[in-house]
Formats: C-alpha cells, structure tokens, sequence
C-alpha cells in the first residue's frame, strides 16, 4: 500500500493565488500522546473525532494537506470548491470535493476554520481495516516536532508555538538528518554513487521506493539488485507494477546504508510540474532506530535515545 507523495494543487494560476483558511487551533497544550495501531507499516490513529465522527486516521507525512477524508463518510457535508483542487498521488490524479471542518479533535488538541478535501480512501481502508475516516497531513503536523516510538506503537506531539512553554523532552537526540519543505514535503538529499537524489520521507508509505528512470540512469554499480516483481495500490485504487530489490548503498548525511530494501516504480510526475522527489523512504527505512522524530520548525528527522531515569 502507498498513499506517498498526496500532493494538492489548483489547476490554474488563478485560482492558486487564492489563499485556504489555515487550521485554527484552539489550545495551548505543549505536548500530548496517542496510542497508534501499526498495519503493514503505516500509523493508525484511532478513534479521533472529526465533526462529530468518531474513526481511525493516518498519520502520512507525505500528504502535503491538512486533512484528507473518506468521501463515502461525509458525503451530506460535501462541497464542490470553485478553487477546483486536485491530488497527485501515487498513481495518478483525482478531483477533491471539500469538507468544512466545525471540529477535529487531535489528541489534547482541537481544530477549527479550515477546509478538509475528501476523496475515495476505499482501497486504503480495505488494506488498514477499521473505521478509517482520513488522514492528517503536514498541514497540521507542521506546528509540532513529532515523536514517533515503533516498539511502544505511541505517537507523541510537542508543540512549537512560540506563546506554549517549553515541554521537558524524555529523550537525547543521537542522529539527525536535514530536510527541506518543498511544497509541504519533507525531502532529505542522498546520493546513489555521485548521483544526488531527493529523497521523501514518508510514514504513508509500507515501502521504500526510487524511480524507474532514475535507475536506468545510474551506473550499474549503484543501481538496485532486482529480485521480484509485486503489485501497489495507491490511494485512487489504481493499481502499479513494481520490481522488487535492494540498493547497495545510499549515503544520507554523513551515514551510509546498505542494502535496503527497495520498490523500483515509475513515479507520476504532476501536470505542468517537475516533482518534486525521485523516491521515498517509508517504513522500512523509518522504523529503523526504533525511536524518531520529525521536527518540523528545525526542519531535522532525528533518530532518539531514551532518558535514563
């Protein structure tokens, strides 16, 4: 499953000037804690309440939005947007119709003033299982460094507002590595050989990924060792072909990876612009150091040692 890479836009340049309400938050709480389900690699939420609504949601932090929902869900509450929205995802393009958002409890925390986009997550919910009502994306994560500890399956939610004090952190932070927000993706900068790549870290996706073109122009040496073949469905249901392998070597700032399992795919490049990725680091890579955190204002993924007590 991959939900990668869910990036919204407006298809004129007109209607892209137009600015969204932000999410308004009507909290102080520096920090909170929510258990999380772990299916095949991604993190499930569950039992959130989205104007009045109580059901499961994914936390993806490759969805550049505030909040995605299930269409079928809310389907009284839809509007079509004269913005006229679009995302691109793994597989393709989809219209989004829009829900107002009355309420949405995260945690301690509740949002209001902003405009979720709805489409059909029937293939995602098939694959999670549950009562899966969405999924939160940077345009809520962005005010947080997010914690996230695999072993103990708890996500925790430090908030960087300026007026909220300073939360004690249980935790050293051992390894970082830099990455930039484009378009409200997170993308570090590795290297296959002397060949630069950005790279998306993405908790929406169970697998690690690169292009298809993008390896076919590598050197041998560099290239991905194919071993099978498997199929993906992305968050449209349209399904994908993929090769199966591993990557002998990728460097990321100063630590170099061996061996990682990866997907080779074609990635879908967006109308009328380049994307901005050529792969993905999901589960596989994420999990890793057990314990983790994408600090959002520092702009640093970093790998966590826990306080001794």
């Amino acid at each position: 499953m991959l939900l990668y890479g869910l990036a919204v836009s407006k298809p004129t340049e007109a209607c892209a000037q137009v600015a969204e309400p932000l999410p308004h938050r009507q909290d102080n709480t520096p920090s909170f804690g929510l258990p999380f389900k772990l299916v095949g690699g991604l993190i499930v939420l569950q039992q959130l309440t989205l104007n009045g609504q109580r059901g499961d949601f994914i936390l993806d932090t490759g969805n550049t939005s505030a909040l995605l929902v299930e269409r079928a869900a809310f389907a009284g509450q839809l509007r079509t947007s004269d913005r006229h929205p679009t995302g691109h995802g793994a597989t393709g393009t989809v219209a989004l119709d829009e829900l107002s958002v009355a309420s949405f409890q995260l945690g301690a925390a509740r949002y209001t003033g902003f405009a979720a986009h709805a489409l059909s997550l029937a293939a995602v919910k098939a694959y999670v299982g549950g009562q899966l009502l969405g999924v939160i994306g940077y345009g809520l994560l962005r005010e947080y460094e997010v914690v996230i500890d695999y072993p103990h399956q708890r996500v925790r939610f430090y908030s960087l507002r300026a007026s909220t004090r300073v939360t004690a952190r249980p935790f050293v932070r051992r390894d970082s590595l830099a990455f930039s927000l484009v378009r409200g993706f997170p993308i570090a900068t590795g290297y296959l050989g002397k060949v630069p790549v950005p790279l998306l870290l993405d908790t929406g996706a169970a697998t690690n990924q690169l292009d298809a073109a993008l390896c076919q122009a590598l050197a041998p040496s560099t290239r991905p060792v194919l071993n099978g073949t498997e199929r993906n469905t992305g968050a449209d249901g349209r399904h994908q072909l993929t090769q199966r392998g591993t990557l002998p070597r990728l460097l990321l700032g100063p630590t170099t990876w061996r061996d990682l399992p990866v997907q080779v795919v074609p990635l879908v490049q967006p109308t009328g612009r380049a994307l901005a990725y050529r792969g993905l680091l999901g589960y596989p890579f994420l999990s890793q150091d057990k314990l983790v955190s994408f600090h959002y204002s520092r702009r640093q993924f970093y790998s966590l040692t826990p306080k001794q007590r």
